[in-house]
């Protein structure tokens, strides 16, 4: 049946579906998880849950059928009731029925509507295309750093000259060739010794300056004279986007009479604008969070408002 279809369009952009006289399902937003055991990355999604306690009638799945199927609001509602009449239908007779792209219902030992619900279907809207992805250890190894001492240094950089020389040498390029040694070493032995003087004096330099700005900051004094000026920042209120509709009117009249009605029995109502319908929709309140509406759905209800429901979004005014 086209009521699944329907069902599953509105959990896309509503986080409350009530199907009447069976239950509402309620989705949640569930971030990017990660299962170190399995090594598998599953991405953000809408959780979604069944509660069989809320059954009454809250609008939404009958004026989005009425607005599909172009039928009047009575034909939508006897199509939901014909369609909640096959599911216990198959619950009775199957043991379970399967709600397409939602879940599966059965019937638990204690005659209980029990929902699993479709895992592959994820109705976040922003995690549109992805998918579950699984990740790869990397096997890390450290490489060795070699270590150069001065003595290596040393060791590489003065020539070696051997103790015998080439018969065609005379005696007199022998003796040039070591003072030529002596030279070189010399001058290596003086090269180390100036590095070394000129760490110390970096060193020392580095000293004084670093002691320097430490006394020139004890020795500084800090005053304001004059306040710095306030900053005023404008904050957003929080949009109230989650409504409890006590009724909707034709004639605006009326449902400012319902208003001024049920401010005296003590309910903050307001006006939240005119649906598509060309019908006045009066609220008994709005909340930022929609658990406090569904809250206050329930409380309206236990309250004898049974014709109560729950509308999201912004209507214009």
């Amino acid at each position: 049946m086209q009521i699944a279809n329907y069902i599953s369009d509105l959990l896309y952009r509503h986080e409350c579906v009530v199907v009447p006289d069976f239950g509402a399902f309620i989705s949640r937003r569930v971030p990017a998880q990660h299962f170190a055991s399995s090594h598998t990355i599953y991405p953000p999604k809408k959780g979604l849950s069944f509660n069989a306690q809320i059954k009454q009638n809250d609008g939404l799945l009958a004026n989005y059928v009425a607005s599909v199927q172009n039928c009047s609001y009575e034909q939508a509602v006897q199509e939901i009731r014909n369609y909640v009449r096959f599911l216990d239908k198959q619950i009775d007779s199957d043991g379970s029925v399967t709600i397409h792209k939602v879940g599966r219902f059965s019937r638990s030992e204690e005659n209980t509507l029990q929902f699993t619900p479709m895992y592959l279907v994820n109705y976040l809207p922003e995690a549109f295309g992805l998918s579950s992805h699984e990740t790869y250890a990397i096997d890390r190894v450290e490489k060795p750093v070699a270590i150069t001492s001065e003595e290596q240094i040393e060791k590489e950089t003065t020539p070696v000259i051997p103790l015998e020389t080439s018969r065609t040498n005379s005696g007199s390029w022998v003796r040039y060739a070591a003072a030529g040694v002596v030279l070189i070493g010399l001058s290596f032995a003086g090269y180390k010794g100036y590095q070394k003087q000129a760490r110390v004096d970096a060193i020392a330099v580095e000293e004084m300056a670093n002691e320097t700005v430490t006394n020139k900051i004890e020795s500084a004094s800090f005053l304001i004279s004059e306040p710095l000026p306030s900053i005023e920042l404008a904050v957003a209120p929080l949009e109230k986007k989650y409504h409890v509709v006590a009724g909707a009117f034709r004639d605006p009249a009326n449902a400012d009479k319902r208003v001024a009605q049920l401010k005296r029995n003590g309910f903050d109502a307001k006006r939240i604008g005119v649906n598509k319908y060309g019908l006045h929709n009066v609220a008994f309140s709005s909340f930022v969070e929609r658990n406090d509406a569904i809250n206050d759905l329930n409380k309206m209800r236990a309250l004898g408002f049974d014709q109560a429901w729950l509308f999201t979004g912004k209507l214009p005014k």
